[in-house]
């Protein structure tokens, strides 16, 4: 394995597991994509293209303050009627609680829709919710999960040897700086990796090749900015593998941080706004397309994700009830919540009231840390544990800790993790597979199934593709 390359993947096959549509992947339709340029270059470059000059010192203090990336942005807003570009934000479940923070407010003292708000006073036109991306994810890592497993349940009945299984444990792929370190430090656990994009660059990819469809415009006319917390979002978008005929899926990346600078820099307080929902992927179709409950809100489970443990708690909600049919009967799974460097817990796939199922235990475990990831590697390759579902997040408290949210320490990252957790209870969908968005999304435009063919093309990527940046 070269560091300095990158695979990606051609579609291959689906399967047909259960009722559900899974895909399996041929190492042989594996090809090279070269790698993207040092995150320096591209910083660089965008600076330079979007460098100001200012007309007096306190404008030239102002701009001082803001990452090329929120330059970039603001440049663009400023130019967007004369480009005729649609401008679609998107933000991530934990900017939303702790965006208070940066006007001195308690974690998730806003209601969400004045953050919203302050998106569309700062310029955007529509703005996303990347929580119904994560719900995405939810659904696509969980076919995966459950294609190895049955895959080695069907070989071992037929007699057939390890070696040719299924890799198991499947790891999330999310995390960029997880992505990061298995690049530089593990590459042998490339086929362990799940091959699930991370849910903003999902729902890049899903409005960017799809949107003749939902926004009535070729895709060059739409600029798409995901809000995220984590620093390294930046140079995960800026990869050449998220691309599709020259058009990035996203378009730039700014953090909690970057937003709080732009909207001082322009005066827009949230706290006077009145809040506004997040839009719809499919407002702008004609009423008759549209749906009463699909209102663009991702899931609880959605939410869940700007917490360590949050995508694996997610995952087991909507895993259990698809393969067994019935709801999982305890949804909130403490085992997996907390700051320690290692959660783990098992969850049995067969249901006493449907008598569906497989007749396992799932095994889970949640790293938080990459100190902890390392360890845990280890561990494994002596066989001293094993698991069948692995969550690695490289920033302390996930999400929620990432390296663009306002400072913080362990007070502060558990009053966020505690909104977190009120916001999933508050939210009207708690899994994933059942957000109303979602399942419009796989109708319309991702080919009907979890797992479809189209859905691997747009939601998939051979891991791992990049470097992790910064």
């Amino acid at each position: 394995y070269n560091t300095n390359t990158t695979l990606s993947m051609r579609p291959n096959h689906t399967t047909a597991l259960l009722g559900l549509v899974l895909f399996a992947v041929n190492p042989s339709d594996c090809f090279i994509v070269p790698s993207h340029p040092p995150r320096e270059t591209i910083v660089a470059t965008r600076a330079a293209a979007t460098a100001i000059q200012p007309d007096t010192r306190a404008q030239a203090v102002g701009l001082e303050k803001l990452t090329p990336e929120a330059r970039e942005l603001e440049d663009v807003l400023r130019k967007k009627t004369d480009d005729h570009k649609l401008l679609v934000a998107q933000t991530a479940p934990s900017v939303r609680i702790s965006f208070p923070e940066m006007y001195g407010e308690e974690p998730g003292s806003f209601n969400t829709g004045q953050l919203v708000a302050s998106l569309k006073e700062l310029g955007f036109d529509i703005v996303l919710d990347t929580n119904t991306a994560a719900d995405l994810t939810i659904c696509e890592e969980g076919t995966e999960l459950l294609h190895r497993i049955m895959a080695r349940q069907k070989l071992k009945k037929e007699g057939g040897g390890e070696h040719d299984a299924e890799p198991l444990p499947l790891f999330t792929s999310c995390c960029p700086g997880w992505m990061s370190m298995v690049a530089k430090s593990a590459p042998e656990l490339i086929p362990y990796i799940s091959t699930c994009k991370s849910p903003h660059i999902m729902y890049g990819a899903v409005v960017k090749r799809n949107s003749e469809e939902l926004f009535g415009r070729p895709a060059s006319e739409i600029y798409t900015c995901s809000v995220m917390p984590c620093v390294k979002k930046r140079a995960e978008a800026d990869h050449p593998v998220f691309t599709n005929n020259s058009v990035r899926d996203v378009d730039n990346v700014i953090t909690t941080k970057d937003l709080g600078a732009l909207l001082s820099k322009h005066d827009i307080d949230p706290r006077k706004l009145d809040p506004i929902p997040f839009d719809s992927p499919f407002q702008n179709q004609n009423e008759e397309a549209l749906d009463d409950d699909d209102d663009g809100l991702g899931s609880g489970a959605g939410q869940l994700f700007g917490a360590t443990g949050g995508v694996m708690e997610a995952s087991v909600r909507s895993v259990y009830e698809l393969v067994t049919g019935s709801k999982l009967p305890r949804l909130d799974l403490e085992e997996v919540r907390g700051f320690e460097g290692l959660k783990e817990t098992t969850v049995p796939l067969h249901s006493e009231d449907t008598g569906k199922g497989l007749d396992i235990e799932l095994r889970v475990a949640v790293v938080n840390g990459l100190g902890q990831a390392k360890k845990l590697i280890q561990q494994m390759k002596d066989g001293e544990i094993k698991y069948d579902f692995v969550e690695v997040m490289a920033c302390p408290g996930g999400g929620i800790g990432g390296g663009g949210q306002p400072k913080s320490d362990k007070e502060t990252l558990s009053k966020r993790m505690e909104v977190l957790y009120k916001l999933d209870k508050s939210l009207p969908v708690r899994r994933s597979h059942e957000n109303p968005t979602v399942k419009k999304l796989y109708k319309r435009v991702l080919g009907g199934d979890f797992g479809s063919e189209e859905a691997e093309q747009i939601l998939h990527v051979q891991p791992v593709y990049g470097d992790g940046g910064e």
